[in-house]
């Protein structure tokens, strides 16, 4: 028998332009892990991706259709208000084609009771971790032809049994390498599952259905390491883990062995955090051993909204930890909640001086990401539960597995509306000149200047107009800074760009008759 691994269409759109966060790291190995899973079941296997596809339904469709399979399994992360592209696929599917309909991943286990309403062609969800799941799916199907109730498969009419979580990671086979991720030199590595965190805004303890972290031995780690190094040429290694560093010194230890394989393979690595599992002393031995980059989550520089959010850390703790890595010499990302539902306007001023006193926001690039960022809502997280609850939740019809809020403080609303849509504008620029430089590089021209001083001095300048503007009696005058910053933002731009082409204009050689 056979089944087909799709990867739902996800368009970008203006609205999603730089959110990263509707699915964790982990959802970049579900689909090679499900096609591993089929192939030691004894199913033959074939992959799709229609991440980055910009056909129609019916094309689509089609190339599903021609792999005829008897099982094609969706691992349908997001949509970003296009679901009804997928549900168009799936309703061609159900017409032309006599192939069981199922779906996996974080969006699918979230939503899987509107899910099923919205899309009735399908026949089952995998809910939360899925691979005993799938294996047992595929087991029954071969035996009997059709979906059968199983812990960890939701059907429409049933109700849904949990599954045990994996008690021992290393029985999970090997991954196959398909999708974007081939494209990449670097190669995601799970070496845990799970966090021992509930932070309100994250999903990962729904999705695994407890707060709880797993590791993975080291031995199974090198030997997939060793299996998919063979498969093609990698350049570093980049751990998924929500926490890669877990508490205590047996932890600690692990990690150091871990890091010690990496360096054996002579590939540098990067990895998540927090900011309550690291010191100076293990940054030090682990950069020494390739660690070339970090993600801390810190989400704020204020003490109550750390609370309110459920971090389980202290803004003492996460000044230690951002210093400790700046001193390292590892890179560091950053993530950061700078538009939390229930911010004050003082709270979102002294979030700027935290980030600023720390150095975070002296390159444009993280200055944008930073200053802009608030809470994603999506249907089955607790803040969707907690704002339709409160008669919070602004529900979108374009968007019926996403929604807004409103803020409790409706003038951190201006500053979030106006502060996204100057981080649109700045998103949109860079992209137009990134891409003008790439083609200078494959034309081996000169790439256009750009004076990312000024743009982010003017990112920091707008945040703080627009805080002070909120201030006032007419606090609609964010409006009018917006506009005015929006302008200045693309006076620079235009700017450059008019520098560049004329240096480009110069360097054209003249060519005449002899």
């Amino acid at each position: 028998m056979k089944i087909m691994i799709v990867e739902n269409p996800r368009p970008l759109t203006v609205e999603h332009y730089n959110d990263v966060a509707n699915a964790p790291l982990s959802a970049s190995l579900n689909s090679g892990y499900a096609l591993a899973i089929a192939r030691c079941s004894g199913w033959e296997t074939a992959y799709l991706d229609l991440t980055g596809d910009a056909g129609d339904a019916a094309g689509r469709a089609a190339g599903i259709l021609a792999e005829d399979a008897d099982l094609v399994l969706f691992h349908w992360v997001y949509a970003w208000g296009h679901e009804q592209g997928v549900r168009d696929i799936l309703e061609l599917l159900r017409r032309e084609s006599g192939a069981l309909l199922g779906a996996f991943g974080l969006f699918p286990t979230l939503a899987r009771r509107r899910l099923l309403q919205y899309a009735p062609q399908l026949d089952f969800i995998l809910a939360g971790e899925f691979e005993a799941a799938l294996a047992d799916l595929l087991h029954g199907i071969g035996e009997h032809g059709c979906v059968t109730a199983l812990p960890g498969v939701a059907l429409r009419d049933k109700p849904l049994v949990e599954r045990t979580l994996i008690g021992d990671l290393a029985q999970l086979p090997v991954p196959d390498d398909v999708g974007v991720n081939r494209r990449y030199t670097s190669l995601n590595i799970a070496a845990s599952r799970g966090c021992y965190g509930e932070c309100s805004f994250c999903f990962i303890h729904r999705f695994y259905g407890c707060s709880r972290r797993r590791v993975r031995a080291v031995a199974s780690l090198e030997q997939e390491l060793e299996s998919r190094l063979s498969r093609r040429t990698i350049e570093s290694l980049y751990f998924i883990d929500p926490t890669f560093i877990g508490q205590g010194s047996s932890e600690r230890e692990r990690v150091m062995a871990i890091s010690r394989l990496a360096r054996g393979l002579g590939l540098p690595f990067g990895f998540e955090t927090r900011v309550d599992s690291i010191d100076a002393a293990l940054l030090a031995t682990l950069a020494g051993n390739g660690a070339r980059s970090v993600f801390l989550g810190i989400e704020s520089g204020c003490e109550a909204v750390l609370r309110r959010i459920g971090k389980r850390i202290t803004k003492k703790q996460v000044i230690r930890g951002v210093r400790t890595v700046q001193e390292s010499g590892i890179q560091l990302t950053i993530g950061f909640i700078m538009f939390e539902p229930d911010t004050t306007l003082a709270e979102l001023e002294e979030n700027y001086r935290f980030l600023d006193e720390l150095g975070l926001l002296s390159d444009h690039d993280m200055t944008a990401n930073l200053l802009y960022h608030n809470q994603i809502v999506l249907y089955g997280s607790a803040a969707w539960e907690r704002f339709e609850r409160d008669r919070r939740l602004m529900v979108d019809e374009r968007l019926p597995f996403e929604a807004r809020y409103r803020f409790r403080d409706e003038r951190v609303g201006m500053v979030c509306l106006a502060m996204g849509r100057l981080s649109t504008e700045y998103f949109r620029h860079m992209g137009d000149i990134r891409r003008r430089d790439a083609g200078c590089s494959a034309s081996s021209g000169s790439p256009a200047p750009f004076n990312g001083c000024e743009v982010n001095l003017l990112l920091k300048e707008a945040f703080r107009s627009f805080c002070s503007a909120a201030r006032t009696p007419q606090a609609r005058q964010i409006n009018r800074a917006y506009e005015r910053s929006a302008e200045q933002l693309r006076a620079l731009i235009s700017r450059d760009a008019d520098r560049h082409d004329s240096e480009q204009q110069r360097t054209v050689p003249i060519c005449g008759k002899s």
